[in-house]
């Protein structure tokens, strides 16, 4: 796998300024599906987020928890009116808390996408400021200190989706997707839209890779293969060049 020293920014190609490109912001795991039917019809290796979406959209009252592909999908249906409903997980340190978005059915629902590794969930829930377990959990156990929380346990490691770029460290991982065998580069205002530069590493039959640092800030960029770009149908935040083209988009963390 394929790594580089960071690289100062780059002037993007002629005819392509970045600071001309028009970002559509769109959703990315409501449009990952939306995206995969158009460049790859059928893809095995990303998530259903139609799935996750009817299964967010259907919730009436509190359920136990359940897994939605690679997402854990938290509920609360409070028996008096809640202003906030938010969790917080042991394996983060208890550090981070992870607001719950209300449905159309005026019910809360967290749909968070498990780290991989983690198969035991220790979590609790604060509602208007009180901490609690999740009462549509049996599922408890109580820590040294006497503090009650909820568990969760997945049956089996899931199905993880593909979303480019993923953070590895210092450096930022693409995934390609395609026929085995064939050449496939990333090409990038990071590498001054340079074709060759960046070529991907078969780790599987069909499955390319690269892992690269890239500066902080927006970056564009494409896959390159058999003569002709390629849009990275594992990103759902594309952009128009001043010539039409699509280019992928994305925000490489400082």
């Amino acid at each position: 796998m394929k790594r580089h020293a960071s690289r100062p920014e780059s002037r993007p190609i002629p005819h392509r300024p970045a600071g001309q490109i028009r970002p559509k912001k769109v959703g990315l795991v409501r449009c990952l599906l939306l995206t995969c039917m158009v460049f790859c019809s059928g893809a095995v290796y990303a998530a259903d987020p139609i799935t996750l979406d009817i299964a967010v959209k259907s919730i009436t009252s509190s359920m136990p928890p359940r897994m939605v592909d690679d997402f854990l999908v938290l509920s609360l249906k409070p028996d008096r009116p809640a202003r906030f409903v938010g969790v917080r997980f042991a394996h983060e340190a208890w550090k981070i808390l992870h607001p719950y978005s209300t449905n159309e059915r005026g019910a809360f629902v967290l749909d968070y996408r498990v780290p991989e590794g983690v198969r035991e969930i220790r979590y609790r829930i604060v509602v208007d400021g009180l901490w609690m377990v999740d009462p549509a959990n049996p599922r408890t156990d109580v820590d040294a200190a006497g503090v009650s929380f909820s568990v969760y346990t997945l049956e089996q490691e899931p199905v993880r989706t593909i979303v480019n770029p993923k953070p590895e460290g210092t450096a930022l991982t693409f995934v390609f997707q395609g026929s085995p065998g064939r050449r496939v580069s990333l090409v990038g205002d990071f590498n001054n839209w340079d074709p060759f530069m960046d070529p991907l590493d078969e780790t599987a039959p069909g499955m390319f890779s690269i892992s690269l640092r890239v500066p902080a800030g927006e970056h564009w960029y494409y896959f390159f293969s058999d003569g002709r770009r390629i849009l990275d149908r594992f990103n759902a935040r594309t952009g128009v060049d001043p010539d039409g083209g699509t280019v992928n988009y994305f925000v490489s963390p400082s």
